[in-house]
Formats: structure tokens, C-alpha cells, sequence
């Protein structure tokens, strides 16, 4: 892996911030740092920084202003699309390559890669295309002729069996990065607690020495707290006023400034929750996988809007999304690991402002979730016909997020648990 810092130079960087993405400042000094290490392309780069922070212009500003191709692999296509529609936002060429794509734009898109200087800078794909037939060709013809600028993995924590969203598909990247052992490679990940970062490095293939930022979870801006469900007397009335108190009041326009979500675990528990708020006086809409997907397509928009200021959702939405202003993030049913908790309620307060994030701990819950963890652990090893500590991840990030819910608080029912996340 070679310099790049005298193609592009510092000055270039902190220019195309200001002129192509619109900031006059980096967010941090780790965000600043890490860019240019990235930049300077001499070292593989992990970083790990909380939701909010920029990650993602870690590698598009390097990206835009370093000759070549960038290929980011990213787990959704709804994450893709938001990313790219940024992207042409700002007019810099982004395009992506999914089975969802119609075949006239596929042969655009693949015309323009083999071309002579290809207009296309960020080239977003899934890690299932990456293993595909398709891309083979393209990473081939972009390596042989040197157009090949970065291999961006982000969600990194995807990779690992011990991370909070594990995928099989991920685990095949590494034989992508063996094809392209010259070419830098940028993991992104807002959670990476030692042994999924030691997962990420071994099947990436990153060669030491790496450049490494990475950032405490915490985040000053969010407060924790958690209620016991059970001893309420009546959560819905409960829930109402915390949405409300978040929420704070409504401006000129008669809309809040801001807005919130609600996670649940099931399509029913979203459907119910919803109700239960909008008739109570606080506009909430649901969005599960059992709508249609014109349906959720509507609910995303109308809160996006701020037309309705509460979604309800199961845990898929969020990853996609990029909105500033959620002011709470509320957990209607417990999450299934403390690192999933933490990228769902990671969610509020992006725009750094004071945001609320609760958990509704209830021990049925608790059951429910250990019995349907021990069931898919106990299937995996009758599959395979052995045990491995990997098997035991889920359980293990369960059980600490119950031993984190269950601390005793200093106000009786309710757990102030702020300051646990600088810790773990």
C-alpha cells in the first residue's frame, strides 16, 4: 500500500470538506485523523466511533478526492440507497450494484466501471454481491488497471459471531481483501467490544500495523433510564408522557421539533403501541415487515416529515435512516444484547442536542427472549454436531444487558443507568 498523501494533500481534503460536502469544521479530532489516515492510504484503517459521530465521511471525503474507485460494502440495501442519496445530493457519483437494480441502470453502472476513467467515485454494494459472479469481473478489470482506491467494510461488526447483527455473507469478504492485498481497507463499526474488533482484523485480513480510532461508546448528550413494566400501574400512560416530555412542545407550525421511535419485538406489540399512543393524543404509526411495502414506505416519509412525530417499529428499521432530531428512542420490549441496545438507542440525538433513551424491563420479556436464544443456540450445534464459544455470543450479550437492567436504582422501579455505558 503506497502514499497517497502527495496525490491529494491535506489542504485538498480540508478543501473538498468545505466545498463538496458543505462543513466548515471536522466533528472531532479523531474524525479529522481518522480521514487522513485513510487518505494517506499506507495502512489498513479500523475505526470504531459512536452512531453520530461521521463515521461515513471517514472514507467519502478520502474517496472523492483519491483517483479511482471506492468499493463500500454494507449490509442493507434501504442503508445503501440513503447513503447514495446523500451522495447526489452533493453531486458526487455514487451508484450501487444490488439485485434490485433494473438492468438498464446494471449496464450503466457496469459500462462506467470498465470505461477508461470511470465517473463513478463510491461504489456501493452488498456483501452478497461482492461474492457474486458479477463483481468478480469488475474488481478484477478495476485492480489490473490500478482504479481500485479503497475497500470500505462498513457495519464491520457484521463479521463477527460475538457482534450484536452477525451475517454469514460477511465472513467471505475476507477472501475479496486476499485479491486485493495492496489496496487499503477502512472497517467502520459504531461497537466493537475487544473480541468482535480481534474478529473484524482476522477475517478482513488487516495487515498490522493498523491505524485504529476509536472512541468510548458513551455519549453526554443521551440519558438512560430504565422501568420496570410489570410494577407500573399503567405503562401506556407511562409511555405517553415520557414521548410528550421528549418531545417537548409543538412549534408555530403546530409540529414538534423533533420526534421519536418505540421499539417492540413483535409486529403485533408495534400495532398495539401505536394505538394505544394515538388515543391517548400522541400521533404514532406503526412499521413492521407485515406491511406492504408502499405502507412502510408512507410511514417512513410521513416521520421523516415530521408529519408524525412517533414511530413504531420493530428492531429492522433505523439502519437506514438518517435523521438528526430523534429526540427519544423507547424500548417497549428489552433488546437482545447490550450491543444491539446500544445501536438502537445510539439512534437519538444525533444532531448532539439532549435526547432520552428508556428501556420497558419486564421479566416476561426476559423469558420470552432467553427461551427463543437457548432454542437457536441449541439448533445451531445440532446442526453442526459440536460446540463452540462463538455459539454462546448471544447468550452472553443477552445476559448482560438483563445484569444491566436490573442494577437496583436509587429511585425505586426506575434505574438511572447513564453513567454504566462509559464502562462497558
Amino acid at each position: 500500500m503506497g502514499s497517497r498523501a502527495g496525490a491529494a494533500g491535506p489542504d485538498r481534503l480540508r478543501s473538498a470538506l468545505v466545498h463538496v460536502f458543505g462543513f466548515q469544521s471536522f466533528r472531532s479530532e479523531r474524525q479529522e485523523s481518522a480521514a487522513r489516515a485513510v487518505l494517506r492510504g499506507d495502512k489498513d484503517v479500523f475505526i470504531c466511533i459512536p452512531t453520530g459521530a461521521g463515521k461515513s465521511l471517514c472514507y467519502q471525503l478520502p474517496a472523492v478526492i483519491t483517483e479511482g474507485v471506492t468499493i463500500v460494502i454494507s449490509p442493507l440495501i434501504a442503508l445503501i440507497q440513503d447513503q447514495i442519496e446523500h451522495l447526489h445530493i452533493l453531486k458526487i457519483q455514487a451508484r450501487s450494484l444490488n439485485s434490485k437494480l433494473p438492468l438498464e441502470e446494471r449496464k450503466m453502472v457496469l459500462s462506467d466501471l470498465q470505461s477508461k476513467k470511470p465517473s463513478i467515485k463510491l461504489l456501493y454494494i452488498t456483501p452478497e454481491m461482492a461474492a457474486s459472479s458479477t463483481m468478480g469481473p469488475v474488481i478484477n478489470s478495476l485492480l489490473t488497471r490500478k482504479l481500485l482506491a479503497y475497500l470500505v467494510v462498513d457495519e464491520a461488526h457484521c463479521v463477527s459471531q460475538w457482534g450484536h447483527d452477525f451475517r454469514p455473507d460477511y465472513l467471505k469478504l475476507g477472501i475479496l481483501r486476499s485479491k486485493a492485498p495492496d489496496v487499503p481497507c477502512i472497517a467502520l463499526t459504531a461497537t466493537a467490544p475487544k473480541q468482535v474488533q480481534e474478529d473484524i482484523i482476522a477475517s478482513l485480513q488487516l495487515k498490522e500495523p493498523i491505524a485504529i480510532f476509536k472512541s468510548p461508546c458513551f455519549r453526554a448528550n443521551l440519558f438512560y433510564d430504565v422501568l420496570f413494566k410489570e410494577i407500573l400501574n399503567e405503562p401506556y400512560v407511562n409511555l405517553k408522557g415520557f414521548c410528550e416530555q421528549a418531545l417537548g412542545k409543538k412549534n408555530s407550525s403546530g409540529k414538534f421539533s423533533g420526534c421519536g421511535i418505540v421499539y417492540c419485538r413483535t409486529r403485533d406489540s408495534c400495532q398495539e403501541v401505536a394505538e394505544e399512543l394515538t388515543q391517548r393524543g400522541v400521533d404514532a404509526k406503526a412499521y413492521h415487515a407485515g406491511l406492504k411495502n408502499s405502507e412502510r414506505t408512507t410511514v417512513q416519509q410521513e416521520w421523516m416529515e415530521g408529519k408524525v412525530p412517533v414511530i413504531v417499529a420493530t428492531i429492522s428499521f433505523g439502519m437506514g435512516v438518517d435523521k438528526a432530531n430523534v429526540r427519544f428512542v423507547a424500548h417497549w420490549n428489552i433488546a437482545k444484547s447490550m450491543a444491539a441496545y446500544y445501536q438502537e438507542s445510539g439512534r437519538a440525538g444525533r444532531d448532539g442536542k439532549p435526547s432520552f433513551c428508556r428501556v420497558y424491563y419486564s421479566r416476561t420479556d426476559r423469558d420470552n427472549i432467553n427461551f427463543l436464544i437457548k432454542k437457536e443456540i441449541a439448533e445451531i450445534q445440532s446442526k453442526r454436531g459440536c460446540v463452540k464459544n462463538s455459539d454462546k455470543s448471544s447468550m452472553v450479550g443477552f445476559e448482560a444487558l438483563v445484569s444491566f437492567c436490573q442494577q437496583p436504582g436509587t429511585i425505586p422501579g426506575c434505574v438511572n443507568v447513564t453513567s454504566k455505558l462509559v464502562a462497558w
